[in-house]
């Protein structure tokens, strides 16, 4: 199969940074989000503003989803003008959203019947990856499929893992996400307890990095206890769907998450509390 044009739904701030690496591939790229002004920078850029998801699907090969949740790919694909309505036979959705596997696996079992495959294929890493082309990728789905699609996978990052059938790829992203979640509002309780104890941020952080409870979410530190600077990074709101996405997943395969429901429990307060839109360290306030 020879690719020649892409779909990318959703330009947000990982979507851009994918639909201008796709365009320095040398593909053509037709861009479509609800956001005018999103599509108005790519469309600078070179790639195509498409006046829907299904504007955007019609002359496809492959057709990419980077969009916040399960409600939105689910707009995307099977709404009013998605996706369904024009991708031909043959073409491949590769979903890179954080979604959990089941809400995917129902989406290549919907697909299946018109002749498209879909990659289940979440992105690892961050939004500075998404624009330098180093975004790594863990992938469930048809191996054929996937070997289609190995050249644009090779303009947007610079690894792969084959995982196996789709909802894999889901899988691994949500155990990762809450794992990372997790992690971190331990790290921040632990911290604000010694700060509270007469400890100096420096005198614990030098510890940390002699010992296993080293994790690179030290590393901020400075910029979120000293700086109470927290507009860059993940934001709240994604981390408390992606820790309650993992939740509801454990449920269906009957998995009880003790230490991660308080993590859970802490997202969803930082979020009520209003700093959805602040990275995730603002559960330290």
């Amino acid at each position: 199969m020879a690719i020649q044009n892409v779909a990318l739904i959703g330009a947000g701030i990982m979507g851009a940074g994918v639909a201008r690496n796709i365009l320095k591939g040398g593909y053509a790229v037709a861009v479509y989000d609800i956001n005018p002004e999103a599509v108005a920078a790519l469309e600078a850029d070179g790639a195509r503003a498409a006046t829907s998801a299904a504007d955007a699907g019609r002359d496809a090969d492959i057709a990419i989803t980077v969009l916040p949740a399960p409600v939105h790919l689910e707009a995307a694909v099977f709404g009013e003008d998605g996706l369904a309505g024009t991708l031909r036979e043959g073409a491949i959705l590769i979903q890179q959203s954080t979604v959990d596997p089941a809400a995917v696996v129902d989406l290549a079992r919907r697909l299946e019947p018109q002749g498209v495959k879909v990659l289940d294929a979440p992105m690892l890493r961050n939004p500075v990856a998404a624009a330098a082309g180093t975004l790594g990728f863990v992938i469930g789905g048809d191996e054929d499929a996937l070997a289609a699609a190995v050249p644009i996978f090779d303009c947007m990052g610079e690894s792969t893992e084959y995982l196996g059938p789709v909802g894999t790829g889901s899988a691994l992203k949500l155990v990762n996400n809450m794992l990372n979640i997790t992690i971190l509002c331990a790290a921040l309780e632990a911290t604000a307890l010694g700060m509270k104890s007469g400890l100096t941020l420096k005198q614990m952080v030098t510890a940390f990095s002699k010992t296993s409870v080293w994790t690179r979410h030290l590393a901020t530190y400075p910029q979120v206890f000293e700086e109470r600077d927290f507009t860059l990074g993940f934001m709240t709101a994604l981390a408390h769907k992606d820790i309650r996405l993992a939740m509801h997943h454990a449920a269906s395969v009957e998995v009880p998450l003790n230490v991660a429901h308080a993590a859970y429990d802490l997202m969803a307060r930082a979020e009520a509390q209003g700093y959805g839109r602040d990275q995730y360290f603002s559960v330290l306030r």
